[in-house]
């Protein structure tokens, strides 16, 4: 029997790769999302206005229906917030009927459309909702009726099930197309990679992927022993008269159609990966759920609210800044220290004290899975990580120990420890990203040029793939035992990923921190992602499955913004080199800084990388000061 295909799948719809990409990973299949599609609005705004008017006519005889996450933020930028909002009012006044497919429509819903909404997990069972249950009730009102009228807004290319089905039915339908979906104005990095057979599969699951993928790839574009895969036969029809080669899927669910992908690619049955079962719930007596920390300006912030001041907290704020600190450590190596409960959440809590920032970040370092799994790492004064063995061969990887649930004791404990003293402020949890950690493992010591993690990334990119997932799962412990013990967010943070190309990136570390941030986002907390000299890799780190997205020095805030669409939450981003110059300078970026963050849906604010260890500690608790009397006004 061959041996499964390991290389990345690649995933290139707009938006909604983590579903499919979560699915994958059921199969312990890599994936790579570089969006060959951008979702706008049509360039004709009166189909939303339209919808204005019809809203305020609207009664209990209308059926309000949305089925995409896109369609209300589209529909909003056309019609304008404020006369869309009054016109809900009118209509649900009037009686209204709201309808939304699956849970991820409803959460971009207005509260009032969403606190009215029915749901169906499908297009199939929304017609079925509407027709068997719907509009009988509507029909039985006791008002003449000739036709009840469903209002679909929505995609100028959406799919004819649902109208067609109503229309079946007996409804009146009326659809307005409120955005589009185009081909990326430019190449997707991903291009030369895909020509390359980097990848095992590139997955399409509309006709318009299709087009872009023919447009920016063709089929001589198409590496050696890459499938094309087609969700469903209209998109696979359309891959076909476009010249692609295309294997045909039947399915279109994620779960269904990746259990198929996982049969053409030869690789494991669903359930065969680690990570944590789908649907893991956080009980009621998590500290995230306390109305104080849910409701605090961290978690808001993080979910993209606004909270009444802007959240702020540092990278590093526990460390060599605070005489306390170094009290504390004193005699104890960096390793020990994060291992040793009491002492862990001694140094966590200490700057929440002295400063009253927003979070708390637990006391740990990236090298500390490694440690309990049972690697020879040792953190050397003034060098850094140093290990036993580096890992530089497909044996060294097969070597390395699992790390196990019962050596994660001590980081349960030390959360514990932690979370009973904050009361409401939030912990995050911390881990270094499958890339750097694997980078220090390659390399055995800090690296300016990581000569030895690029040689095997080149010449033996299945066995650094396989180092890759081998941290990836070390990682999903590690953080997992932080958020069930009672962290409330978690940060992944990439250190060396700025040394790499965007298209590196995609294939091979994008998979793995991917792999990583699904696995805790199916607990149903935040997730922060930040690496240095990261602008070229920002939005494929976005798309790994960030919430919020740390800003190094290499950007502003404003560019960042841009870069991703102006939908991301920000964190970032005060340059450490002023926190030794003159207050008058920390003061004038900050009031940049805040200024920038108000173009975001959220910001928290964060140094650009972790505190200098001879920073006043006077200047960090200025900077407190002047972020929560500024307050978190959404900006224009």
């Amino acid at each position: 029997m061959s041996s499964p295909d390991r290389r990345p799948v690649l995933l290139i719809r707009p938006d909604g790769n983590e579903r499919d990409a979560a699915a994958l990973d059921a199969h312990g299949i890599a994936s790579s999302i570089d969006p060959y599609l951008v979702n706008r609005a049509c360039d004709d705004p009166m189909p939303a206005r339209r919808l204005v008017g019809l809203l305020s006519a609207a009664g209990a005889q209308t059926a309000l229906v949305i089925t995409s996450p896109r369609t209300w933020g589209h529909l909003e930028a056309a019609a304008g917030a404020g006369p869309l909002e009054r016109a809900v009012a009118t209509a649900l006044n009037q009686g209204l009927r709201v309808f939304a497919t699956g849970r991820g429509t409803l959460d971009t819903l207005p509260e009032a459309l969403a606190d009215r909404a029915e749901t169906a997990p499908t297009a199939k069972a929304l017609v079925e909702l509407l027709n068997d249950i719907v509009l009988p009730q509507i029909r039985a009102l006791p008002m003449p009726v000739v036709e009840p009228l469903a209002i679909l807004p929505g995609s100028r290319i959406a799919r004819a099930e649902l109208p067609e089905g109503l229309r079946a039915g007996g409804w009146r339908v009326m659809q307005l197309p409120v955005y589009t979906t185009d081909s990326r104005p430019e190449a997707p990095t991903s291009v030369g990679a895909l020509a390359r057979g980097a990848y095992s599969a590139v997955l399409l699951r509309s006709s318009s992927a299709a087009r872009a993928l023919a447009r920016f790839a063709g089929p001589e574009g198409i590496g050696a022993g890459t499938r094309v895969i087609g969700a469903g036969p209209t998109t696979s029809a359309t891959a076909r008269e476009l010249g692609l080669d295309v294997i045909e899927c039947t399915s279109t669910a994620p779960a269904a159609l990746a259990a198929e992908l996982a049969g053409i690619l030869g690789a494991p049955g669903a359930g065969a990966q680690g990570g944590g079962a789908a649907g893991d719930e956080l009980g009621p007596e998590h500290p995230s759920r306390r109305p104080g920390v849910a409701a605090g300006p961290l978690l808001r912030a993080a979910r993209g609210d606004r909270p009444e001041r802007t959240p702020v907290w540092f990278m590093r704020q526990a460390g060599r800044s605070l005489p306390e600190y170094r009290a504390a450590r004193e005699g104890t190596g960096m390793l020990e220290s994060c291992l040793n409960p009491a002492l862990a959440a001694e140094l966590t809590l200490q700057p929440v004290r002295r400063y009253g920032v927003d979070a708390a970040i637990f006391y740990s370092d990236i090298m500390v899975p490694l440690k309990l799994a049972g690697v020879g790492v040792d953190i050397a004064p003034g060098v850094g990580p140093v290990l036993d063995r580096p890992v530089r061969t497909a044996a060294d990887v097969d070597a390395l120990p699992e790390l196990g649930d019962e050596a994660l004791e001590p980081i349960r404990e030390a959360v514990r420890l932690v979370t009973g003293e904050l009361g409401d402020v939030p912990l995050i949890g911390f881990a270094g990203a499958p890339y750097t950690v694997a980078s220090y493992l390659v390399e055995g010591a800090p690296s300016a040029t990581h000569e030895h993690t690029r040689a095997l990334m080149r010449a033996r990119p299945e066995v650094f793939d396989r180092l890759l997932d081998w941290v990836a799962r070390a990682d999903i412990a590690f953080l997992r035992a932080q958020v069930l013990a009672g962290a409330s967010a978690i940060q992944l943070f990439d250190s060396w990923a700025g040394r790499l190309s965007e298209a590196d990136y995609l294939v091979h570390a994008q998979p793995a921190s991917g792999r990583v941030l699904r696995a805790i986002g199916r607990l149903g907390v935040p997730r922060i992602h930040f690496g240095t000299g990261t602008a070229g890799l920002l939005r494929a780190m976005r798309d790994a499955g960030a919430d919020v997205m740390g800003v190094a020095a290499d950007l502003t805030l404003a560019r960042a913004n841009d870069l991703l669409g102006g939908g991301t939450v920000l964190q970032g981003n005060l340059d450490p080199a002023l926190l030794s110059g003159p207050i008058e300078a920390i003061d004038a970026a900050l009031g940049r800084i805040l200024a920038e963050g108000r173009r975001a849906p959220a910001h928290i604010v964060n140094l650009a990388h972790g505190v200098p260890k001879d920073t006043n500690p006077q200047v960090l608790a200025h900077i407190v000061d002047v972020v929560h009397g500024a307050g978190a006004e959404k900006g224009e």
